[in-house]
């Protein structure tokens, strides 16, 4: 018995790179081919020693590796002309380039997303036989971050995090249990966090790894501080926040900027780290602001 199934290009890939640029593959100028695979499996490295065991002796620990996602397809199609060809070329060469990271997001038919985040090139861009209409493009990303998370934006184009909570200053928390209406529509069990006493905010990453979040700080910040009891993990911005300023501080990407202008030589500490389960934040600041946001979307594969 045979089953004749036949790949289908079902996917579009949203590419975002690090200074903003974006490109789009997988419709238009710039088909998929029917066999392309959108998702190689990522490889388990055995030989990081990070465990020890009973009896003292270490032992090799797994560890997660993205392997190369390749993206094939074909430049133009036998109703573009050759001039026109050479123009979708010279853009797919213009657009990726080495030196810069880039965010990959699938669309699927449904209008769902996902993305990859922190790619680099390992296959330089290539279009094949190009003195012939519609020639074969092949460009090829590793990931500094293997997982896979929920993704949206707003109209403007700005990714919308599916988790967002506020962390009080020192010396003004409260108590209380809220539910995350957002993390209910993008995460499986949604997301809860409670605004303790003592200062402390309690939140829940029910995913399955580690995340590393975007922290958000308003006007009338002075020297301001956010730690992960947790996780150990402290950062500080040594500097103010005046008004009409925000400085937001990317632990993934490893950026810190104050009203878009890098701040990254005023940041010291750790990036700060969510670990699966409860973490336990404290917002220290002079000056009067009174809270700082975190945001982050959980690991979904």
């Amino acid at each position: 018995m045979s089953v004749n199934i036949t790949s289908k290009p079902w996917i579009l890939a949203l590419f975002i790179r690090d200074d903003g640029e974006r490109f789009v593959l997988g419709k238009g100028a710039y088909e998929f081919k029917e066999s392309q695979q959108h998702f190689v499996a990522n490889n388990f490295v055995n030989d990081v020693v990070d465990v020890q065991g009973n009896d003292g002796q270490l032992l090799a620990g797994q560890v997660r590796r993205a392997s190369a996602q390749p993206f094939d397809g074909y430049v133009g199609d036998f109703g573009v002309t050759k001039e026109q060809t050479e123009i979708y070329r010279r853009q797919f060469f213009s657009f990726f380039q080495k030196n810069h990271f880039y965010t990959v997001v699938y669309i699927f038919e449904n209008g769902d997303a996902i993305k990859r985040q922190r790619g680099y090139i390992t296959d330089a861009p290539e279009v094949k036989e190009i003195d012939q209409k519609s020639p074969e493009y092949h460009v090829a990303l590793n990931f500094e971050d293997v997982n896979y998370y929920p993704y949206a934006e707003d109209a403007e184009g700005e990714e919308i995090m599916a988790d967002s909570v506020d962390v009080n200053v020192s010396g003004t928390g409260s108590g209380g249990l809220i539910w995350d209406s957002i993390g209910i529509v993008w995460d499986a069990l949604g997301a809860t966090w409670e605004v303790g006493t003592s200062s402390v905010t309690t939140i829940i990453n029910n995913g399955i790894a580690d995340v590393y979040p975007i922290w958000r700080v308003g006007a009338g910040a002075e020297n301001p501080q956010i730690e992960n009891l947790t996780t150990g993990t402290t950062l500080t911005y040594q500097g103010n926040v005046v008004a009409g300023q925000e400085l937001v501080v990317d632990s993934n990407a490893q950026t810190a900027k104050l009203s878009g202008l890098s701040v990254i030589g005023n940041i010291s500490g750790q990036w700060i780290r969510l670990a699966p389960g409860v973490n336990r934040l404290v917002f220290r600041s002079g000056g009067t602001i009174q809270k700082s946001t975190v945001e982050w979307s959980e690991v979904v594969g």
